[in-house]
């Protein structure tokens, strides 16, 4: 550590900082909520879509709306 560590410049600019970087969490915290929430009203609206299909052999498998409406369920639980 050098003396110009700890001047009130050098303080001032690391509070600067901090704050700066404390702001960009907190908006990154807004924006992940509306994404969340997004996500929900996604899921909401492609539930009634969600079913299964006939896949090789006859087997049941996942449609397109079942797959991605799983993803996001597992993303937001």
């Amino acid at each position: 550590m050098n003396t110009n560590d700890l001047t009130e410049d050098r303080v001032e600019t690391l509070h600067s900082l901090l704050d700066d970087a404390a702001l960009k969490v907190g908006q990154q915290r807004i924006r992940i909520k509306k994404l969340e929430a997004l996500l929900v009203a996604c899921a909401e609206f492609i539930e009634p879509y969600s079913d299964v299909s006939d896949g090789a052999y006859g087997i049941p498998v996942p449609n397109a709306a079942m797959s991605l409406l799983s993803e996001i369920k597992e993303e937001i639980t």
